[in-house]
């Protein structure tokens, strides 16, 4: 009967307006409970506690492998073949800055108080500044030679293996290329790099000199002028055994050297 007053129009509108709202809340109500709910049986219970869940795996934990690197085991692209030895550059070392130092006490003290003083000649001034220039010059001119380190530069079939490198060495072709390393007036290392074919035995009556490079290699004008001449022992000075020394090659090289044409001075 209240579905009937709803749906018609006439009856509907004759009620007031709280009669009708409460009239759709009756039938809304009644249509709501007629509704089937869904059977309690076809729902999955929930899990009362943490035991009935179901076994999770453990995180499995992954190492990252470093990748693999490659390790050379034969030697560098240069191998040394000559050292010096220290001793012989401490003292060669060690005469150069006395000789600078000496000139130079020549110039700023003895030779001012001799300009200065009654007693002296005109020129005893220049003499002693003379005499304190020649001890630095003569150290100069006769150590320049002297070699400390001597390499060589190893092709890439060379580098395969320490025999490999020995059995170049042996017979080396006129193009290998030596750096050597001497030293410079104020002590600094110098590196020269000369080719086999070019060094040649030559012997001077002034210094001690072994070889010489007929064909020097063109410097920078602030350069200087490249070495020639060179002065090294017949074999190599012990040191520290590394992968890239090897003082028993120096005997074979210098030999190589010698067979060249002799220039004398």
């Amino acid at each position: 009967m209240r579905l009937q007053i709803l749906l018609h129009r006439q009856l509907r509108t004759t009620l007031p307006q709280c009669a009708q709202r409460s009239l759709r809340r009756n039938v809304w109500v009644r249509f709501k409970s007629q509704i089937p709910r869904p059977s309690q049986k076809h729902l999955s219970p929930l899990p009362k506690s943490k035991e009935t869940l179901p076994p999770t795996r453990p995180p499995v934990a992954r190492t990252l492998t470093p990748p693999k690197t490659t390790t050379r085991t034969g030697p560098p692209e240069r191998i040394l073949v000559y050292y010096g030895g220290t001793g012989r550059a401490i003292f060669l070392g060690t005469l150069r800055i006395t000789t600078v130092l000496l000139f130079g006490a020549a110039c700023l003290i003895v030779a001012p108080a001799c300009s200065v003083a009654d007693d002296y000649p005109w020129y005893s001034t220049p003499a002693v500044i003379a005499a304190g220039a020649l001890p630095m010059l003569f150290v100069s001119y006769t150590a320049a030679p002297y070699v400390n380190f001597i390499h060589l530069a190893l092709p890439a079939f060379a580098r395969k293996s320490r025999e490999a490198a020995v059995q170049y060495a042996k017979d080396l072709p006129p193009t290998a290329v030596l750096y050597l390393t001497s030293m410079r007036f104020n002590t600094i290392p110098r590196q020269t790099a000369v080719r086999l074919g070019d060094l040649v035995p030559i012997k001077d009556a002034l210094r001690p000199v072994t070889f010489q490079n007929l064909n020097p290699s063109p410097q920078r004008w602030w350069q200087g002028r490249a070495p020639t001449q060179f002065y090294t022992g017949t074999h190599s000075k012990p040191g520290r055994q590394t992968s890239a020394f090897f003082p028993e090659l120096w005997n074979v090289i210098y030999h190589q050297i010698q067979k060249g044409k002799s220039q004398p001075r």
